[in-house]
């Protein structure tokens, strides 16, 4: 039960870089352009999708945040 666990999580962490990646401005991509990080994601899925997590875009802007108050 805990490996269908593990793949799930893992499908969803690749989901959610695919589409983050293809819905990210190209202003905001960090150290490669969008066909390069789409490429790294399609040939290496779970390493690029943490490579995106974590170098892939560039954080929001201050003024564009929002936030609750």
């Amino acid at each position: 039960m805990l490996v269908y666990a593990i793949y799930v999580i893992v499908a969803v962490l690749y989901a959610y870089a695919l589409v983050d990646c293809i819905r990210t401005p190209a202003g905001r991509m960090r150290l490669l352009p969008k066909v390069g990080w789409l490429a790294i994601l399609v040939l290496f899925p779970v390493l690029g999708a943490i490579g995106w997590r974590n170098l892939g875009k560039q954080s929001a802007p201050v003024e564009a945040r929002t936030s609750i108050a």
